[in-house]
Parts: C-alpha cells; sequence; structure tokens
C-alpha cells in the first residue's frame, strides 16, 4: 500500500529518495524501464530543461518504492508504476508546469495515465501497443552473411552524414507518425549527431553501400534499448536490418553490455520474425503515445 507520492527534482537532488534507490527499483522491471534508467544515469534526479531532465513523482510504500513517473524536458512521459500509474502521473503532470506530448511505458500504465489526465480524447499522431522483445546477448544468433563477411556493420562515417539525417526523418514520418517540418529536421540532425558522438549508431554496409541503419536510444553499461532501425523501402526483404541490429549488438557485447531489448509492432511480422530470427524473445509490451502538435 502506497504511503506517500513524493516530487524529485523541482529544486534540489536532495530529497526523500536517492538515484540509486529509483535504479534499483527500476532495475526490477529493468526490460520495460531503459528510457527511464538511461535518462535517470545520463540527466540525475534534476528537473530542467536540458536533455534527459525531468521531474520525478516516486511513490513509497512500506517496503521502499512501488512505483514512479517522471515528466521529461521535451513533455514526455515516462511510467514504471505497476499499481498507482494514475495517480504519479497526475502528480508529477500538476507539479511540473509542462505541457504532456506523450506517454511512454507498459501499455496498461499508458492508458491509465491518459485517463486519469483526461487526456483520451485528444488527437495522437501515434498510439502504439507494441511486443517488447529480450535478447541475453550470449544467446545471440548471428546471420551467415554477417559471419561471412558479406555484409558488414560499421559506425557512420562523416561522408554519410546526409544520407543518415534523410533516413532519420524517414523513419520519424513513417513510424511515428511525424510531418516533414524544419522542426523535425532539426531534431533528425541533432539526433544523429548525438548517436555519432556517443558511438551509439550503425550502419550496415553491401558491397561497400549503406543499405540498413539502426541506433541505441537508450544505453546502461550492461543493456542497451535498439531503436530507429531503418531501411529504404526499395531495400527491404534482404534481411538488411536484422544484419544491422546483430552487428550493433556484437559490438555492445565485445564492451560488456550482456542483454538487448526493443519494441515493435503486434502487427510488425516482418520486423518480429527478424528479431526472433537473432534470438529475442517476448517479454511483455510497450506503448508510446504521440499527441498530435501544433505549430510543429
Amino acid at each position: 500500500m502506497v504511503s506517500e507520492i513524493v516530487i524529485l527534482g523541482s529544486a534540489s537532488v536532495e530529497g526523500p529518495v536517492t538515484a540509486e534507490a529509483l535504479d534499483g527499483f527500476l532495475a526490477r522491471h529493468a526490460d520495460s524501464s531503459m528510457f527511464l534508467r538511461s535518462n535517470l544515469r545520463r540527466g540525475g534526479l534534476v528537473d530542467g530543461d536540458d536533455p534527459f531532465q525531468g521531474l520525478y513523482a516516486v511513490a513509497l510504500a512500506s517496503d521502499g518504492i512501488a512505483g514512479v513517473a517522471t515528466h521529461y524536458w521535451n513533455g514526455m512521459v515516462a511510467l514504471q508504476a505497476p499499481d498507482n500509474a494514475a495517480a504519479l502521473a497526475v502528480a508529477v503532470v500538476g507539479a511540473s508546469g509542462r505541457p504532456v506530448k506523450g506517454f511512454m511505458g507498459p501499455r496498461a500504465q499508458v492508458v491509465a495515465a491518459r485517463t486519469a489526465l483526461g487526456l483520451d480524447e485528444r488527437a495522437a499522431r501515434l498510439d502504439s501497443n507494441e511486443r517488447l522483445f529480450a535478447l541475453d546477448l550470449a544467446e545471440i544468433q548471428v546471420p551467415d552473411p554477417l559471419n561471412r563477411g558479406l555484409v558488414t556493420c560499421r559506425p557512420p562515417q562523416e561522408s554519410e552524414m546526409n544520407l543518415m539525417i534523410e533516413w532519420r526523418i524517414a523513419y520519424a514520418i513513417v513510424q511515428l507518425g511525424d510531418r516533414d517540418t524544419p522542426a523535425l529536421r532539426r531534431q533528425a540532425k541533432e539526433d544523429i549527431a548525438r548517436f555519432c558522438a556517443e558511438n551509439n549508431n550503425w550502419v550496415l554496409l553491401r558491397e561497400d553501400r549503406p543499405v540498413a541503419y539502426a541506433a541505441f536510444n537508450a544505453t546502461l553499461p550492461d543493456m542497451v534499448q535498439i531503436g530507429g532501425v531503418w531501411t529504404p523501402p526499395l531495400l527491404r526483404g534482404n534481411g538488411f536490418a536484422r544484419y544491422c541490429v546483430a552487428g550493433a549488438l556484437l559490438e555492445a557485447r565485445e564492451k560488456g553490455v550482456a542483454r538487448a531489448v526493443l519494441f515493435t509492432g503486434r502487427s510488425n511480422w516482418p520486423s518480429v520474425r527478424a528479431y526472433e530470427t537473432l534470438g529475442f524473445v517476448d517479454v511483455g509490451d510497450y506503448s508510446l503515445v504521440l499527441f498530435e502538435q501544433e505549430n510543429s
């Protein structure tokens, strides 16, 4: 039973809950908490306008932390609150003063939070109920073309940046329901620059030609989350996305990463089959809600 909800990050990093304790709670729900854990590691318990920062509402019970909702710098509300998502969402949004631009977390929690905030009727460009997959990297099934060197996977080079940005824009439009606007183009350029600076994205080459792309959109020393996977439409059906994801994960494994997660649409059977072929197994669900934005 929850005894109280505390708000963290509004004035200082001091408070009744430490970042370490919060990460310990999230680690018990590790597969569906990668955005929360990665952002906490990068931004700390600090509410601000810098990337990865946010205001945290934490539910405390007699035996410790029972749930968390975070309202981030970019307006997204992230949830890991199996029993109290609605109350935590109301608390954190009420305290933050930010507009709500979307939700992310396990599907039932996202639905409960959206309803509690009275946003069920608000138009969304994306309202997904996706399958969450996980893989212990010791068990990855490496595709034969990658083993034989018929394709290679490496970080993008400077000469490929414009192509990577265009692919990022295409991904946002097709997969996230975005529109081709100056704001999207700026964001795509910033995303690719950050991924490259942190060595968190990869391009697959066939005969020295880029044919697919993958990135890690959340990272921890021992765990990564794959996102932004893209193959141009005319090159699909050749296994390139699967090879690119495998190549990225093999490099991560060499650096000590032990586990990877990703989520994909329930009806996206080509992607589901591709990931299962690599050894990924279904471990639950995940949901993204992205609202239509004015003046975007």
